[in-house]
């Protein structure tokens, strides 16, 4: 009898769980949605994301607004996200400078535990890039130029604490080379400065990055991996010019905590769906961006490691954030 009635109880609850589902499916989104960017437009951040919303709306037949909130590397969009109703309809483009902001203790919030994952989307190589008019030639060039004169030599940063700058620093413990940091609000105004001769160097995003290579306005020195992009075939990698420099960018979307499980599983479906379909993939792969999706959990595990890399890095070098 009681075995009877505990499996009565689990299909009960299996079944409410279906219905839950099924009634999350047909009422979201109800609204336009807003997708908030946490940076200005223009950077590889942005792009990526304005795509990712594009085919968002397109599959679910609703509107997904774009909302850029830059400042402070991210966290003014991200503490607005996290401070949003938990209904679905404000969801933050996540990338790899959270987990930075989050190792040097800037997000003001619990980056884990206040935070609901849905999917990580992308993974960027990050590519290193100077004027065409640059003495450097490749890697070598320049680190042997920044250990003649330390911190001499300027690159344009989304921000302090932006995967840009944190990415250099890493780039600078590696070779034993020092830089200097000159922060912009986004990727774009800081490739301005490098086309306009005002900063020397300015690492980014391959997506960012690519029609720039492409038509001969700038110059790539390396980029990270072990290799070379089809996209960018005359681009040669850190690595095979014997520098293990490993840091890429990824891009990814979370919403604030306390989302309904129907709902943040309806979102990583619809999500997936997207990241699979062949126009949105072919056209992040042909700027060598990778396409992953998964599961909630994944993007967990994702920023957890990478605020164990940066806290490492940030003591180690005595970087100052903030």
């Amino acid at each position: 009898m009681l075995r009877r009635q505990l499996l009565q109880g689990l299909a009960g609850s299996a079944t409410i769980g279906a219905m839950a589902r099924l009634h999350v499916q047909s009422l979201f989104p109800a609204r336009p949605m807003t997708f908030v960017v946490p940076f200005a437009p223009g950077g590889g951040g942005d792009t990526t994301a304005r795509l990712l919303a594009s085919a968002l709306a397109e599959r679910l037949g609703a509107s997904v607004i774009i909302d850029n909130r830059a400042g402070a590397s991210g966290n003014v969009g991200a503490a607005y996200v996290m401070r949003s109703p938990p209904d679905g309809y404000a969801l933050l483009s996540l990338s790899s400078t959270y987990g930075i902001q989050a190792a040097a203790g800037m997000l003001g919030f619990d980056p884990i535990d206040d935070m609901q994952p849905v999917v990580l989307a992308t993974r960027d190589p990050l590519i290193l890039l100077i004027h065409p008019s640059s003495p450097w030639r490749t890697a070598k060039d320049l680190v042997a130029a920044a250990k003649k004169e330390p911190s001499a030599i300027s690159h344009g940063s989304a921000g302090i604490g932006s995967i840009a700058h944190m990415g250099m620093e890493e780039f600078g413990h590696a070779t034993g080379a020092k830089f200097l940091n000159v922060p912009y609000k986004g990727s774009s105004s800081a490739m301005t400065d490098l086309l306009g001769g005002n900063v020397q160097l300015v690492l980014t995003t391959t997506t960012f990055a690519s029609p720039f290579v492409k038509t001969g306005r700038v110059r790539a020195l390396g980029i990270s991996g072990t290799k070379r992009l089809p996209g960018l075939p005359d681009a040669p990698t850190f690595d095979e010019q014997g520098y293990p420099f490993q840091v890429f960018d990824w891009k990814a979307v979370a919403g604030p905590k306390g989302m309904p499980a129907a709902l943040v599983a309806k979102l990583n479906l619809d999500l997936n769906e997207v990241l699979k379909s062949p126009a949105f993939s072919k056209r992040m792969e042909a700027d060598g961006t990778a396409v992953v999706g998964g599961s909630p959990d994944q993007l967990t595990q994702t920023l957890r490691s990478d605020i164990d890399r940066w806290t490492a890095l940030i003591k180690t070098n005595g970087i100052r954030i903030g």
